[in-house]
């Protein structure tokens, strides 16, 4: 009866009002006004049953899974949900020791290279069966020899949401390439006296994505560049030697004080809160993060934009197809998890992840999520593919090289270190982690 009790209470369904402007009838669940009402004490008494509770694992934080939660909740109201989130840069080592240990959760979050490890190892089940509507981009991310092991999330991206009130009273238009953006940046602080940028730098990520997009934008689009991550992978090249020129470029974010030390021991909580308020007139986050703007915020007029790279007029997205949900080999509640992910990958569970990262996309073949026309500015970036997930190209250690590229990059920000001795601790972690494997 408390069980039943706890999903009736969860599954308080709401429609995320003032935020879907344009998106016709696609409702975004909500369980906000359950947690609301929902006694402690009742879930301090309810008695775990691990027969009838499906643990899912994720890098999101749990505010942006509370759609997909009320959803399964109301779906499978015999069943109770838990969700455990774990920080990004430490998720990977811990799932892999999970899995390996037959100790992680029903359903886990997985990346392409985390899906073809563990299908390699038969750590995670085969969905193959489930995954036919997907298209050929999600197909690729998530399948061994053939065969799909991860039923794919919908989009994920980075980029810039800037507030267009703002913009209407500075009067001048959005930069097209990276020296502008310095300069509207300039201009902004020193002659309107307007911060800029919010960023939540203490997320590492942040800091790794924003020189990945100028990496993307400019060297990786040279004949050189675009082989760069197969020869890091083969351990032919460092990042020192070929990106260095680039990423000097790119420490201009922090010469001319648009990324600040103080980002770095701010989170993305703090960074909407500032952005939704009106203090800044640009916000680098994904856009899972709309929905927290909106809510902090409900009347802002936001839109969006994508990073101003080296080249005029060629702004691009860092994300992609890189998140899929896989069921443990050896979980408990197996056939139940399996179940559960299949439901995700049908139109209907599409709909309920989108509604949690609004502005995405499904890669079902055939169906089209209305976003917003907040997000129109990064539209013809993502019908054109210029969208990039260049860790993706690193080889199978490629997540990890791409935690230790944010933290060290992050210590330049902080000025606990130098570009080149940044970029020489990277290529010597890299190194390591070759030896040790």
């Amino acid at each position: 009866m408390r069980r039943r009790l706890l999903s009736t209470l969860l599954c308080s369904v709401l429609l995320i009002s003032g935020m879907l402007s344009g998106c016709g009838s696609q409702e975004a669940y909500s369980d906000n006004s359950a947690s609301k009402h929902l006694d402690k004490k009742d879930l301090e008494i309810d008695i775990f049953d691990p027969a009838t509770t499906i643990t899912i694992t994720g890098w999101l934080e749990d505010s942006y899974t509370q759609n997909l939660m009320a959803y399964l909740a109301e779906k499978y109201p015999d069943y109770t949900f838990e969700y455990k989130y774990i920080a990004k840069k430490s998720y990977e080592s811990i799932i892999d020791s999970q899995l390996s240990s037959r100790l992680a959760t029903d359903i886990v979050m997985v990346n392409p290279p985390m899906a073809k490890r563990h299908a390699q190892n038969g750590y995670i089940a085969d969905l193959n069966d489930y995954c036919e509507g997907f298209n050929d981009e999600a197909k690729e991310s998530f399948s061994y020899e053939g065969r799909m092991y991860a039923v794919p999330n919908t989009s994920e991206y980075q980029c810039t949401f800037y507030n267009k009130e703002i913009y209407k009273k500075v009067g001048r238009r959005l930069p097209n390439n990276f020296q502008e953006y310095l300069d509207y940046c300039d201009f902004l602080m020193d002659e309107k006296g307007i911060r800029s940028v919010s960023a939540g730098l203490k997320d590492s990520d942040a800091v790794a994505d924003s020189a990945l997009a100028f990496l993307a934008s400019g060297f990786f689009t040279t004949k050189q560049g675009a082989t760069f991550g197969e020869r890091l992978e083969e351990g032919t090249t460092t990042f020192k030697s070929e990106t260095m020129a680039q990423l000097t470029l790119w420490k201009e974010l922090v010469n001319h004080g648009i990324y600040t030390k103080d980002m770095c021991i701010t989170d993305k909580e703090a960074a909407i809160e500032e952005f939704a308020s009106g203090k800044s007139f640009m916000y680098v986050g994904s856009v899972e993060d709309y929905n927290r703007i909106k809510e902090k915020n409900p009347d802002i007029k936001i839109g969006t934009t994508g990073f101003a790279g080296a080249v005029h007029g060629m702004p691009i997205i860092i994300g992609g197809c890189n998140c899929g949900f896989a069921v443990n080999n050896f979980c408990m509640n197996r056939d139940m998890a399996i179940e559960i992910v299949a439901e995700l990958s049908k139109e209907e569970g599409q709909r309920v992840l989108w509604s949690d990262r609004i502005g995405s996309q499904t890669y079902l073949l055939g169906v089209n999520f209305s976003n917003p026309e907040d997000f129109d500015g990064i539209k013809a970036m993502v019908k054109a593919g210029r969208v990039f997930s260049p860790w993706n190209d690193w080889g199978k250690y490629g997540s990890q090289i791409y935690v230790i590229f944010g933290e060290e990059l992050q210590k330049v920000v902080t000025g606990e270190r130098t570009l080149n001795v940044a970029l020489q601790v990277i290529d010597n972690k890299i190194s390591q982690i070759r030896k040790d494997n």
